[in-house]
């Protein structure tokens, strides 16, 4: 008599169903995460605008002048954090400067700008 074969495995075909359920889950996931990232990115950097904002306006109650310079991404110490005693916790993603602002004299106006390489974009403010 014949023996009865018992089939161990997955065909080809479905495999290749798997693969491509596979192919639309990751095409629909991905733009998503990369979404959640960016509006991670924008509430931290909006967060951190608002924080050095204040930092600047301590610092022009003490010394009747705003304080300017540039933070690079990465940097660990610098003359503008160390002025204003902020060390922001942002693992070195974002680049702060600090300027004049729309009276062109640091003493009595400074703007800011927050922006990234990592997560894309800018956004600026002032007083």
């Amino acid at each position: 008599m014949y023996a009865i074969r018992k089939n161990n495995g997955f065909s080809l075909i479905e495999l290749m169903v798997t693969v491509a359920i596979l192919g639309v889950i990751v095409s629909i996931a991905i733009p998503s995460y990369q979404g959640y990232i960016s509006s991670g990115c924008t509430a931290t950097a909006q967060t951190n605008l608002a924080t050095l904002r204040a930092f600047e306006e301590s610092y022009q109650t003490e010394n009747l002048t705003y304080l300017s310079g540039t933070h690079n991404e990465g940097d660990t110490t610098n003359a503008l954090m160390t002025g204003l005693h902020w060390n922001p916790d942002d693992q070195g993603v974002y680049k702060y400067v600090v300027t004049a602002g729309s009276t062109g004299n640091i003493l009595t106006s400074y703007n800011i700008e927050v922006s990234s390489t990592k997560c894309g974009g800018t956004i600026t403010g002032g007083n």
